[in-house]
């Protein structure tokens, strides 16, 4: 039998015999110290080929626990008899409970807690012979992952940190692994890398810790502080009727701690006293007293206010004067002071015109020019006045356009012309007067209006004037046409032919007498 075949039934034999081994050095074989040489007791002699260390391979996951054989072998392939020593060593882990026992070398190996590639080796230094196994080291997976506390409640605005706790299946505590942190809901909760939560809003949110694959979760629920006080700033003001006040309002909790974005309402005891907007503005409306409150969630502070009546003193209407044209119009601001010159709001002013004809003005001071003269404006509040010199101006004609330019009308017939004034940027002027005339007024008249007669064939210009300013239109007097019937009658026939100009002239004298 060759030496190889030999080697391999050894091993083949020792392959079977590891896991009782294994059991008999956990039940108790003498322990030896690491790398510790073991002498093996003679047994029958022949010399020492090779050393054979088994399993030649082997995966751990880390602290797990193995046993490795070093068996020797003599150049035949039998077990070797000669008296040696077995040396173990490892490039990671440990080896423990060395032995020996019928010509055979135990190691209990622990595999090193860091993931990697290790070798246990043995070695019998007298003879240098030796022989290594590699051990790769996987981390134990996890199998689950709980996260504490379970449910948590905060406030908006507060933090609270979360733990993560990596188990194996046994349910051993696993550490240095990687964890991923994620909110169901970042509008209502939001967390750090590191399982720090932070309260963003009223609701509920699942945080979920995950790490290879396993995850586990805790409840968040996210509440607001309650408002405990009011305090409204500041806590008492004195104003005039007509002037305004701004408050505010500062919410907080029960600790003194400032509370932002809560909703406040605002309300006056006496709004014909006082009033305040929605943003605490508050407007003097009368003399007396009247109290602001701020409310928020239930809870509320206050400011008194006192409204002094200060009489007007002076009245100042602006501008002081003002020219403008028929039809124009031009706006009036009137400024009531006290007797220190300063501004009154809020009072009641009453606009009147000296001369409605020349100049009309508003509830609201605009003033209209209606015809050309003067007229004072006046402003009126508490029995004080004042008032702004108003003239009112003719804007001149530029343009007089007549309409039709030109036209045709029949003896005995009429057209109606019109005309329009504008003045120097084409603005059309109303209420102007205007005066009509013919050229020719034996073939057409034009009345007042600019109706135009036909009287005689022939041609006129009509012209309209006004302000000096003139514009005209082309009449043509034309005939009236005499029927087919009248030939048909003195000629005997009914034909359609035209009259001879004499037979024309003598029906026009006819016509005349």
């Amino acid at each position: 039998m060759t030496f190889k075949h030999k080697l391999s039934c050894r091993l083949a034999l020792l392959k079977d015999r590891i896991p009782v081994l294994a059991a008999v050095v956990v039940a108790g074989i003498a322990a030896a110290a690491c790398e510790k040489p073991v002498q093996l007791t003679d047994v029958g002699g022949g010399s020492i080929a090779q050393l054979v260390v088994s399993p030649r391979a082997v995966t751990l996951q880390t602290d797990q626990i193995t046993s490795f054989t070093a068996v020797a072998l003599t150049s035949a392939g039998d077990t070797a008899t000669n008296p040696m020593r077995v040396s173990w060593s490892v490039t990671g882990g440990s080896i423990t409970d060395t032995s020996s026992t019928g010509g055979k070398h135990y190691g209990r190996y622990k595999a090193a807690q860091a993931p990697g590639k290790y070798k246990v080796t043995a070695s019998d230094p007298t003879t240098a012979t030796s022989d290594t196994a590699t051990v790769t080291v996987i981390p134990v997976p996890v199998a689950s992952v709980t996260v504490s506390p379970a449910s948590p409640s905060l406030r908006v605005g507060t933090t609270v940190a979360l733990t993560a706790t990596t188990l194996d299946s046994a349910g051993n505590t696993l550490t240095g692994r990687t964890l991923t942190w994620s909110s169901s809901n970042g509008a209502v909760a939001t967390v750090s890398g590191s399982g720090v939560v932070t309260g963003a809003a009223v609701g509920t949110a699942t945080i979920t810790a995950t790490s290879e694959g396993k995850s586990g979760s805790a409840t968040i629920t996210v509440s607001t502080v309650p408002v405990a006080t009011v305090t409204v700033a500041p806590p008492s003001a004195g104003l005039n009727t007509g002037q305004t006040v701004q408050l505010s309002a500062t919410t907080r909790d029960s600790l003194g701690n400032v509370l932002a974005g809560r909703v406040v309402t605002w309300g006056s005891s006496a709004p014909s006293v006082a009033t305040v907007t929605s943003g605490g503005l508050v407007t003097g409306v009368a003399a007396g007293t009247a109290t602001m409150t701020a409310t928020s969630e239930g809870k509320s502070g206050t400011s008194a206010i006192t409204v002094t009546f200060v009489p007007v003193a002076t009245v100042t209407v602006t501008p002081a004067s003002a020219n403008l044209a028929v039809g124009q119009t031009v706006q009036l601001t009137a400024t009531t002071k006290d007797a220190n010159g300063n501004p009154l709001s809020g009072r009641t002013i009453t606009w009147s015109s000296s001369n409605t004809a020349v100049a009309t003005v508003t509830t609201s001071g605009s003033v209209k020019g209606v015809t050309a003269g003067s007229a004072t404006i006046t402003a009126t509040s508490e029995g004080q006045s004042g008032a702004s010199a108003i003239s009112v101006r003719i804007v001149p004609v530029a343009t007089v356009a007549v309409s039709p330019a030109s036209a045709s009308v029949q003896v005995g017939g009429t057209v109606q012309l019109t005309a329009v004034t504008k003045d120097s940027v084409g603005n059309t002027l109303t209420g102007r007067t205007i005066t009509w005339a013919s050229s020719n007024s034996t073939v057409a008249t034009v009345s007042t209006t600019g109706l135009v007669s036909g009287l005689l064939i022939g041609s006129a210009t009509i012209t309209a004037t006004s302000e000096g300013k003139s514009g005209s239109s082309a009449i043509t007097v034309t005939p009236v046409p005499v029927h087919s019937g009248y030939y048909a009658a003195t000629n005997g026939s009914s034909s359609d032919r035209p009259p001879s100009s004499c037979t024309a002239a003598r029906a026009d004298r006819s016509t005349r007498s």
